[in-house]
């Protein structure tokens, strides 16, 4: 349709035409978007990846395994925002995103293991008004 409508074209859609149009296709299916900060999705461009591989390779050979960490983060979300159903991929691996502003906060827990097998201690990462001090 977008296309269409670049060259001028405005061609009218019969109102039942996206369920159709799904159920003749085996590899779409509806699902509910989830809420995306905008931007993250701005942010997340082929230029910006490329520029973090190519930092990563010139400088990644001299990194010992103690020092190689791998992260992983879940979380809470907390506030407003509407998900909504959208047309996306059947496959369930891949989900959908939308872009729009929210009103969520998200506390993040993390979890490290360093290559060498050591886990490190678990983080907390929420949105505060000031700097907790360490005791």
């Amino acid at each position: 349709m977008g296309l269409l409508r670049q060259q001028g074209e405005h061609p009218d859609l019969g109102r039942n035409w996206v369920i159709k149009f799904i159920n003749r296709r085996a590899d779409l299916k509806t699902k509910m978007g989830r809420r995306q900060e905008a931007k993250r999705f701005d942010s997340f461009t082929p230029r910006a990846v490329h520029w973090y591989f190519d930092i990563r390779d010139g400088q990644y050979g001299w990194i010992k395994p103690e020092n190689t960490v791998n992260v992983d983060e879940g979380g809470i979300m907390t506030g407003f925002g509407l998900d909504s159903l959208v047309v996306g991929s059947a496959d369930p691996k891949r989900k959908a995103f939308l872009k729009g502003p929210q009103t969520r906060n998200w506390t993040s827990f993390i979890e490290a293991v360093t290559a060498d097998g050591r886990a490190l201690v678990p983080g907390i990462i929420f949105k505060g008004k000031e700097l907790q001090k360490q005791g």
